[in-house]
C-alpha cells in the first residue's frame, strides 16, 4: 500500500494531485494542483483552468448543492493521480484511480481540485492532533 504524509495547516487539508484524462489509460501526461480533501463531498472536482489544460470537454450542467448553495455545474470526466511519499531521492510513480464524473470548480478557490467520497472512499485517512496527516492508497 502507498501513502501520502503531510502536516495540515489545521484549517484545511491540502495535498497534491495530478489530474489526468480519462483516456487512454496508458496516457499518464497530467496537470499538476493542489487539492482540499472534503470527505463531506460524495463527488470530486476539477477547475475549468484544469479541464481546459487538458482539453476535456464537458459532459453537461447538473444541480450541485455545495456550501455555498444550489447551482448548476458542469461535469468532466478525468482521473486523479497521487505520487506517494518516497525515503529522498527514491523514485516514485502515481497511483492513479480510476475514471470519475466530477463536478466544476470555480476559479475562485485557493486550490485546484476537491477529492470527494468517490475517491476517498479507497483509501484510508489518518489525522493526527499533532496537523500530521496520512492517506494510504493502492
Amino acid at each position: 500500500m502507498s501513502a501520502i504524509e503531510w502536516r495540515s495547516d489545521r484549517r484545511r487539508l491540502l495535498i497534491p494531485v495530478l489530474v489526468l484524462a480519462p483516456a487512454p489509460a496508458s496516457d499518464l501526461t497530467s496537470v499538476s494542483g493542489q487539492a482540499l480533501v472534503d470527505t463531506g463531498s460524495t463527488i470530486s472536482g476539477i477547475t475549468r483552468r484544469l479541464a481546459d489544460q487538458l482539453g476535456l470537454v464537458g459532459r453537461g450542467k447538473r444541480p450541485l448543492s455545495s456550501a455555498q448553495g444550489e447551482g448548476q455545474s458542469e461535469r468532466y470526466l478525468f482521473r486523479i493521480g497521487l505520487t506517494p511519499s518516497t525515503e529522498q531521492g527514491a523514485p516514485s510513480f502515481p497511483y492513479v484511480f480510476d475514471e470519475v464524473i466530477g463536478f466544476e470548480l470555480t476559479n475562485a478557490f485557493q486550490f485546484d481540485a476537491l477529492l470527494g467520497m468517490d475517491i476517498l472512499s479507497q483509501c484510508d485517512l489518518d489525522v493526527r492532533r499533532d496537523g500530521r496527516c496520512r492517506l494510504s492508497f493502492g
